[in-house]
């Protein structure tokens, strides 16, 4: 499965989860299966006209890892079939423990601003 998450900095597990999913310098992608993972600059943040949900997309991302999400990612996100899961403060790392271990829970309605 591939994870993907906004990250605050450069891309490393340790570090925090960005707060604004859309408007995050980078992407982190975590591969489950191999333990490995790459970090793509977010085309939004750098002026271009992908949005985030399409460039995870084409990344074969399974589910993000998100404090909340705007309607028009989510329902794109959605469309896709990636799953979308609610973070908790914490590293990256710490985030894909949770869900793995399955302590994560699915966005609502209620996560959307």
């Amino acid at each position: 499965m591939k994870i993907a998450m906004a990250v605050v900095k450069k891309g490393s597990l340790k570090d925090k989860i960005a707060e604004h999913f859309g408007r995050a310098e980078n992407f982190l992608i975590y591969d489950t299966e191999s333990d490995k993972f790459v970090v793509k600059k977010n085309p939004e943040f750098l002026g271009k006209p992908e949005l985030p949900p399409d460039f995870l997309h084409r990344f074969e991302v399974d589910a993000v890892i998100t404090f909340s999400l705007g309607p028009r990612a989510h329902e794109k996100l959605r469309d896709y079939k990636i799953k979308m899961y609610k973070a908790t403060e914490g590293t990256v790392l710490e985030n894909i423990t949770a869900l793995k271990e399955g302590q994560l829970r699915e966005l609502t309605q209620e996560d959307l601003f």
